[in-house]
C-alpha cells in the first residue's frame, strides 16, 4: 500500500485562499498584471451609481435603469479590457549613445515604443526621472497596432559628475477616458561625466630630482647607503643597523638611506569652499579641476610619461549626496582623493573618475598638506593648485619683514610646503586668479604671494580662470541632423564633427 502524505498544516491552503481573496478585494484592477503595470480609475464617480441602478432594477425593474447598468458596465468593462491587454504587450526601450561623457558634450538617448498587441497605443505618455541637470526626455507619443515609434533625445552636459539615466514610467490610457496604465521600468544606468580636458599653456614645472627616462637604474640592493646615521624607528629593518655607532650610544641606530632619486609627482587640490570663488565654468572651483585633470593627461601622456598621483579632500557630488549626508548634521559627508603616483593612462582615467564627482569641502590646504607628509615620500615633486588670494595689501596679504603673508591660512600652507622642501620633495605652485576679481588688486595679491614663495625657493605661476583652453580629449561623431525645406517637407543627413 502506498502511505498518503498529508499536509503538515492543513488550515494553510484556507489561509492563503482567504489572503488572496483580500489583496484582490482591496486591489481589483491589477489581479493579474505584471508587477510592473498597475491600472487606475481616472474617473470613478459613475460607479457608485451601479448599487442603486442594481437596487432599482430589483425593485422597480424599468428599461431604463437596465440600459444605464450595461452602459456602465459596457463602457468600464471595454475600457478596463482596452488597457490591461495593453499592460502586457507595450513596453518602452532606452539606449544611451557613445560611451565616454566629457564636459562640454551632448548626451544622446534613442527611444523605442513597442505595441506588440492587436489594439493601438492611442497616446502614451513618458515620464522619465533621470538625475541630469537640463535633461528632460518626457514625450507624448502613438504607435499602430504591432508596430514601433522611435525618437531621439538630447542633451549638452554642461557640468561633470555621476549623474543617472532612468528609471522611467510610460503612462497610457482607453479611448473612453475611463482608466490609467502605468508601466514602470525601474531600470537606472550611472553616468560619469568626466572634467574637461584641455591643453594648458606653457608651465615651468619642476622636473625632480630625475625625470622620466632619465631616471638613475636602481641598485641590485635597492636604496643607496648615506654617511649618516639616526635613531632606530618601528619598520626599520635590522640590515641597516649601524652597530659601532650603536654601542657607543647605547641605543640603536641605522643608517640614513638616500633614496633613489625620482621624477613621481603629485597633484594636491586645494578644495576648501573658503578660498573658491565665481559660478560655473569661469569659477575657480571649476577651472582647478580642469588644470588639475589637465595637468595629469599632459605628464601621463605626453613625452615625459611621468607618475602622477593626486590629493584632495571634498564633498561627494549631488547625486552621492542624496545617500550619504550625516543623519545628525544633515551634512555631506568629506570624501579624500588618494591615488598614489603611477604611470600610463590607467592612472589618468583613474584620475578623471576620481575628480569627475567631487566638490568643495571644508578643509583646509595647510591640513591637507600637513596630515599627508608621511604619504608623499622623499625625491618626489608636490604640484599644489590652489586660488589666489584676491585681497590687496591693505586687505590683508602683505609681506611683513619676517617674509610672511598677512592671511593666516595661506602662512599655514606656505609653512606647510617648506617643510617639505625640507624634507627631500620639490614643490610648485599654480595660482588660479577668479575671473570677476579687480585686476589691480588680484595682480598686487599674487604679487605678494609669488614674492614670499619665492623667498623660500618654490616655483609658483598664476593662471586666469576666465582665459579659455582649447579641448585636448576630442573624438569624432556622426549625427543625424534634420532641415525642412520650402515646401515643408523633411530633409534628414549625416554630419560628421569632432567633439570635445
Amino acid at each position: 500500500m502506498t502511505a498518503q502524505t498529508q499536509d503538515p498544516h492543513p488550515g494553510f491552503k484556507l489561509t492563503e485562499r482567504i489572503s488572496r481573496f483580500v489583496r484582490i478585494f482591496q486591489d481589483p484592477w491589477n489581479h493579474g498584471l505584471p508587477a510592473r503595470s498597475r491600472i487606475t480609475p481616472a474617473i470613478r464617480w459613475p460607479l457608485y451609481f451601479l448599487p442603486w441602478l442594481i437596487l432599482l432594477q430589483l425593485i422597480d425593474p424599468n428599461p431604463i435603469w437596465m440600459a444605464l447598468l450595461v452602459s456602465v458596465v459596457g463602457f468600464y468593462g471595454a475600457g478596463y479590457a482596452w488597457v490591461a491587454t495593453q499592460a502586457r504587450t507595450v513596453y518602452v526601450e532606452r539606449k544611451r549613445e557613445g560611451a565616454i561623457l566629457v564636459a562640454g558634450d551632448s548626451l544622446g538617448e534613442e527611444f523605442v515604443l513597442v505595441n506588440m498587441g492587436t489594439l493601438p497605443v492611442l497616446w502614451a505618455e513618458l515620464q522619465d526621472e533621470s538625475f541630469l541637470p537640463g535633461y528632460r526626455p518626457d514625450m507624448v507619443v502613438s504607435c499602430g497596432i504591432r508596430a514601433s515609434y522611435r525618437w531621439r533625445t538630447e542633451v549638452h552636459c554642461k557640468q561633470r559628475g555621476v549623474f543617472r539615466l532612468g528609471p522611467h514610467q510610460v503612462l497610457l490610457g482607453d479611448p473612453f477616458g475611463l482608466f490609467r496604465l502605468r508601466i514602470r521600468d525601474d531600470r537606472s544606468e550611472s553616468l560619469l561625466v568626466y572634467p574637461r580636458v584641455a591643453y594648458l599653456p606653457p608651465i615651468k614645472l619642476p622636473r625632480g630630482i630625475a625625470v622620466g627616462r632619465n631616471r638613475q637604474r636602481r641598485p641590485l640592493g635597492g636604496s643607496l647607503r648615506s654617511t649618516s646615521v639616526r635613531d632606530y624607528l618601528p619598520g626599520d629593518s635590522l640590515r641597516h643597523i649601524h652597530w659601532s655607532t650603536t654601542a657607543h650610544r647605547g641605543i640603536l641606530t641605522v643608517t640614513e638611506l638616500e633614496l633613489e632619486p625620482s621624477g613621481d609627482l603629485w597633484i594636491v587640490l586645494d578644495l576648501n569652499r573658503n578660498r573658491h570663488s565665481g559660478e560655473g565654468e569661469r569659477s575657480t572651483l571649476e577651472y582647478s579641476i580642469v588644470l588639475a585633470a589637465s595637468l595629469a593627461a599632459e605628464l601621463l601622456s605626453g613625452g615625459e610619461r611621468r607618475a602622477v598621483g593626486l590629493l584632495a579632500v571634498g564633498q561627494r557630488g549631488a547625486m552621492e549626496t542624496m545617500w550619504s549626508k550625516d543623519s545628525t548634521t544633515g551634512e555631506a559627508e568629506e570624501q579624500t582623493i588618494l591615488l598614489s603616483p603611477q604611470s600610463g593612462k590607467a592612472q589618468l582615467w583613474q584620475i578623471l573618475s576620481a575628480l569627475a564627482p567631487v566638490q568643495a569641502g571644508n578643509l583646509e590646504l595647510s591640513r591637507i598638506l600637513h596630515s599627508s607628509r608621511d604619504v608623499f615620500g622623499r625625491g618626489r615633486t608636490v604640484i599644489v593648485i590652489t586660488p589666489a588670494p584676491v585681497r590687496s595689501t591693505s586687505g590683508g596679504v602683505d609681506i611683513s619683514q619676517n617674509g610672511n603673508t598677512g592671511d593666516a591660512d595661506d602662512q599655514d600652507w606656505i609653512a606647510e610646503l617648506v617643510h617639505l622642501q625640507r624634507s627631500g620633495l620639490t614643490s610648485s605652485v599654480l595660482l588660479v586668479t577668479p575671473a570677476e576679481a579687480d585686476q589691480s588688486e588680484t595682480a598686487s595679491a599674487v604679487h605678494n604671494l609669488q614674492a614670499v614663495l619665492a623667498q623660500q625657493g618654490i616655483a609658483v605661476q598664476s593662471l586666469g580662470a576666465g582665459i579659455p583652453l582649447p579641448p585636448a580629449l576630442t573624438y569624432r561623431r556622426r549625427r543625424t541632423v534634420m532641415r525642412t525645406t520650402p515646401t515643408g517637407g523633411v530633409v534628414t543627413y549625416d554630419v560628421e564633427e569632432e567633439v570635445g
